[in-house]
């Protein structure tokens, strides 16, 4: 039974940030997975934590036992370890969310900060195949107050419940700002979504009021930045967020949690992801969006349309330009553009003759961009 591990292997991981940082990581734990060996790998994750040295982590598939009173709680382990290991308060908070591994054990969504926790709260998600949550932690750092939010949203071809769910954390975050307003608000979670996906593109999307900047993306416009399977990373859906309030700005960001502990074997099945952060804006003096290039996806016109509409877009250098429409489930439904295009204005249309009528998305990516509009066809 663990309840505090006093004892710290020797840590190889890169600590970055310092001064007047703050560094927040994500990272989905696998839970006690049968057969997971998960009293070996918590050693290892409480060791790979102390060499990254987070400030606050979202913690996913927590889990402890249905009969030790919460003394094994993970969160509470890890918690309890990094208190001992820098002398320093560690706090935890976290909410039940279903039973897990075939109900052998009680699992939560939580978040773990060295910061005092000021307020904290949860909102009920839809549920999928199990009960989702978002959880969230007014946390008061030096280098401001932040809202921190955290979340496991459901997975297996669930793609309409992940639209609703980033939908309702829209709202949640939302209304949290406006009773607890602060410098910035930061999302983390597993999201079970890749960056081009609707559910994604909801929280990214350029094109509202209310958006979110993909931190591993904008610091490392290159990098695809996946992480799982751990073990051959070939997908993205780990991911820290921050809104588009101003205040802070990613200057750092790394998928870490890589090295495995044994031949094959990893802490989880996840890698994490980790971002500093420092006071700055992500903003022009006209609010909008500071991107290392002026590239634009405009509106289609006419919207709605009946068959046909025209969906115009800019690049101001030579860029790779894909433009892919999706239907409200996240499925491609039409390729419009797929290929290297020089600086310039373009147009390209869309034909609907096929598809039934409803709402779909279009999404723009090129270096360093990605954009997404919604369009509705009435029949």
């Amino acid at each position: 039974m663990l309840k505090l591990v006093p004892l710290f292997l020797f840590f190889t991981q890169y600590i970055f940030g310092g001064g007047d940082s703050l560094k927040v990581m994500t990272y989905n734990l696998l839970g006690m997975s049968p057969g997971s060996e998960p009293e070996v790998r918590i050693l290892h994750i409480i060791d790979n934590l102390i060499g990254l040295d987070p400030d606050i982590i979202g913690l996913q598939e927590i889990n402890e036992s249905l009969t030790a009173g919460g003394i094994d709680n993970q969160a509470k382990v890890i918690a309890d370890s990094l208190s001992s290991y820098f002398g320093i308060p560690y706090y935890y908070y976290y909410e039940f969310t279903h039973l897990a591994w075939w109900d052998q054990f009680r699992e939560f969504v939580g978040i773990i900060s060295k910061y005092p926790v000021e307020e904290t709260g949860y909102r009920q998600l839809t549920a999928g195949v199990f009960p989702r949550k978002v959880v969230w932690n007014k946390i008061n750092t030096p280098i401001g107050t932040v809202n921190v939010f955290t979340t496991h949203l459901s997975a297996f071809n669930l793609w309409e419940i992940r639209i609703q769910q980033v939908q309702q954390i829209i709202s949640f975050v939302d209304s949290i700002e406006l009773q607890h307003p602060v410098i910035a608000s930061i999302l983390t979670g597993d999201f079970n979504d890749p960056p081009d996906s609707t559910s994604i593109q909801q929280l990214t999307n350029t094109g509202t009021d209310t958006f979110y900047v993909m931190t591993y993306a904008y610091v490392n416009p290159t990098d695809p930045g996946y992480t799982v399977p751990s073990n051959q990373p070939t997908s993205k859906i780990d991911y820290v967020f921050i809104k588009n309030t101003g205040g802070l700005e990613p200057f750092e960001s790394a998928v870490v949690m890589k090295e495995p502990y044994a031949p094959g074997k990893f802490c989880s099945d996840h890698l994490g992801v980790l971002t500093s952060f420092r006071e700055g804006v992500l903003y022009a003096e006209d609010d909008s969006f500071i991107q290392p290039m002026e590239i634009e996806l405009f509106q289609n016109y006419p919207n709605p349309f009946n068959p046909t509409t025209v969906i115009k877009y800019q690049v101001p250098e030579l860029s790779f330009v894909t433009i892919k429409v999706y239907d409200v489930l996240g499925n491609d439904v039409a390729i419009l553009v797929k290929e290297e295009k020089t600086a310039g204005s373009y147009e390209v249309h869309f034909d609907g003759t096929r598809l039934t009528s409803g709402v779909y998305f279009y999404t723009m990516r090129a270096t360093n961009f990605i954009d997404t509009k919604k369009i509705m066809l009435i029949k």
